[in-house]
């Protein structure tokens, strides 16, 4: 039998790692992966040679500009944030299409306001931020080009630490180091939102493309809707960190004023795949593999 050819985009970050592991482990694909140093997804010219080089059945980009306060801060970052999540999807769409490939984007969950609370898989983005602007263009544009595309809205991505130094560490990750230095943490009891562990995410991607679900936008992320605060709680609980050391304090958004605004709620409901575990058994394995 022929192996399907994919390419995964961003292969050293958090989730294009283990992207690149759920393929890699099926003796049926053929896997290619890149990372920055092997593409710039906002140049079209280079973008186009790569892939027709390759002829890929499967392209998948993890690639992501997610500094989302900084791009707040400036016009250049702004414009950044444009072209890696919203110029670069539309170009990989568009060469996707010309080779009747399958396209895969991930988007998040700040496109939205947080006025509703909850969405589902048909409401519109409303970003508040530019982060959330550029992603929302960035599905806009995949749309718009009409391949053969799944948009996959995620929020609160955790996993296995990225290979790549410029990938951000995940919020787990950093709260467990904060637990041996403080006596006291203050986490802000807001942005309820789903986490979303990117072995599960990796293997539902896949179950995505295998298993022939239609092209359109889907909500993959673990069950179990929280806040930071009872994030950080349940992950010192699971993770046995003594209860009293650090302290950890629940506070408002005011208490850390950041350039960039975020939604009170904006948990995605998942109604058109199969659901995701819960978070919490997401986050004991990610324990045991972690410790």
């Amino acid at each position: 039998m022929k192996k399907r050819k994919v390419i995964i985009i961003g292969a050293k970050g958090m989730l294009g790692g283990d992207l690149a592991k759920a393929f890699s482990g099926d003796s049926s694909y053929e896997v290619i992966a890149w990372d920055r140093e092997d593409i710039d997804i906002t140049l079209e010219e280079m973008v186009r040679k790569k892939i027709l080089d390759e002829k890929p059945n499967i392209i998948i980009n993890a690639a992501a500009y997610n500094a989302v306060d900084k791009a707040e801060e400036s016009d250049s970052e702004f414009d950044l944030a444009m072209k890696v999540n919203a110029v670069g999807p539309e170009i990989l769409a568009k060469v996707a299409k010309d080779i009747d490939s399958i396209f895969v984007q991930y988007v998040s969950d700040y496109i939205f306001d947080g006025e509703k609370g909850e969405y589902f898989e048909d409401d519109k983005p409303s970003p508040i931020s530019n982060y959330g602007q550029s992603k929302a263009e960035g599905e806009r544009r995949v749309e718009a080009v009409e391949g053969k595309y799944y948009l996959i809205r995620i929020s609160k991505l955790f996993g296995r630490p990225a290979k790549s130094e410029a990938a951000k560490k995940s919020f787990f990750e950093v709260m467990l180091g904060l637990a041996k230095e403080k006596d006291e943490l203050k986490v802000v009891d807001s942005e309820r939102s789903c986490f979303t562990y990117t072995p599960d995410l990796a293997l539902a991607t896949k179950d995505l493309i295998e298993k022939d679900y239609n092209f359109g936008i889907y909500h993959i992320i673990n069950e179990g809707a929280v806040t930071w605060y009872e994030g950080v709680k349940k992950l010192f609980e699971l993770a046995e960190v003594d209860p009293n050391k650090p302290r950890v304090i629940p506070v408002t958004p005011d208490e850390f004023p950041r350039p960039a605004k975020r939604a009170e709620s904006s948990v995605l409901v998942n109604t058109k795949f199969p659901k995701l575990r819960h978070y919490e058994e997401a986050v004991k394995e990610w324990l045991s593999e972690f410790n």
